[in-house]
């Protein structure tokens, strides 16, 4: 990294926690506290400013080690953030089965695995920018090859992950402009509070068109959904998520979680998807093209039915009971029309099921 880049990083990181320069000295800037540190009116703080000299990495660290004692901070995240030009994701993990910060190697494999995805998905929707979607983008992956899992603190389990700063993360063209890492991790705070204080915990959850408008910048099924994954991961444990720059420190938290707060995410995925006519009930009439299952006395069976929805020939799953099943082994072998009623969910390339009120083979 560019000497004068980690000068200009030391200086943001004060100057946003209202710290004054006060004079700029031949080979130092005197900063002075801010008022809500209490300390002596002669206290002073001396930044090595000859960032063109070969020891200036070395001075720099010796400032990071007070700033470090001063604010009670890591000095390993002081020098990610100042010197390698990273942000620093942070979950803090309180879960009783967590003793002495050594957690299951499942739980804590888990939880790393939980992280990467919702990396990933937030980098997706960062780039995509829509509610819902189904397909995975280059650049989502690129974000998630610069972060770092780096480091876990003793005490209660806080692990905590470098995230890209000013890489670009997808280059500009001539119609978007281009977006870097810090705009990601942007998103990933903001979603996460979002979802945090307008969704977990409320009673009879049920947004309205309003609300969703309103928010429509913070609305992601996907991510949603990897946050869900996430805190059910933890096994609902209390966890704070802290994104660390030169900038303020933003953290969001949430406590308390069970199944049924944790449940109010999939009601507001489910709703968005509603209004994006992705959910919806349906009379499909269609061919059975593939029967899926081989134990026709299986309590669940799958079928592949072609039919047409809102005009377009479509592939629908379906499961089926038993008797249902052997209606559907006779209706493929005679090329017999079916009916399928049911609420259906649109995926990639398809649609699935998810709830069936009737299955019915008409006649030719």
């Amino acid at each position: 990294m560019l000497k004068q880049s980690i000068y200009s990083n030391i200086t943001d990181l004060l100057i946003n926690r209202e710290w004054k320069k006060q004079e700029v000295k031949t080979k130092y800037d005197i900063f002075v506290p801010p008022a809500q540190l209490n300390f002596s009116s002669t206290y002073k703080l001396y930044i090595y400013n000859k960032f063109e000299n070969s020891d200036y990495e070395r001075e720099i660290i010796k400032d990071l080690d007070i700033i470090s004692q001063i604010y009670k901070e890591d000095i390993d995240e002081l020098v990610s953030i100042i010197v390698e030009d990273r942000q620093i994701l942070s979950f803090h993990i309180d879960n009783e089965n967590i003793i002495n910060a050594r957690p299951s190697i499942p739980f804590f494999d888990n939880l790393i695995h939980k992280s990467k995805e919702l990396l990933h998905e937030v980098a997706n929707f960062s780039v995509i920018n829509k509610a819902h979607f189904f397909d995975n983008c280059e650049e989502a992956e690129r974000y998630l090859n610069y972060c770092n899992f780096f480091k876990n603190d003793k005490g209660s389990l806080i692990t905590k992950i470098q995230l890209p700063n000013k890489e670009e993360i997808k280059e500009s063209n001539l119609f978007n402009n281009a977006i870097i890492g810090s705009q990601i991790n942007e998103n990933l705070i903001k979603i996460t509070s979002f979802i945090n204080e307008d969704i977990i915990g409320l009673d009879n959850y049920e947004p309205n068109d309003n609300f969703l408008l309103e928010n429509r910048d913070y609305i992601s099924v996907n991510v949603a959904n990897k946050i869900k994954d996430l805190y059910v991961g933890i096994e609902y444990a209390d966890i704070d998520i802290s994104l660390s720059s030169t900038k303020e420190k933003k953290t969001t938290s949430v406590k308390e979680l069970n199944k049924e707060k944790v449940d109010n995410l999939s009601k507001f995925s489910k709703k968005v998807r509603e209004k994006m006519k992705e959910i919806s009930d349906n009379d499909v009439f269609g061919k059975i093209i593939e029967l899926k299952s081989k134990n026709v006395e299986a309590d669940k069976n799958m079928i592949i039915v072609e039919g047409e929805i809102k005009k377009v020939k479509s592939r629908i799953i379906v499961q089926l009971s038993s008797n249902d099943y052997q209606l559907a082994v006779e209706a493929h072998g005679t090329n017999k029309t079916v009916l399928i009623n049911g609420t259906l969910e649109k995926e990639k390339s398809q649609y699935k099921v998810t709830e069936l009120r009737q299955f019915k083979p008409l006649s030719k």
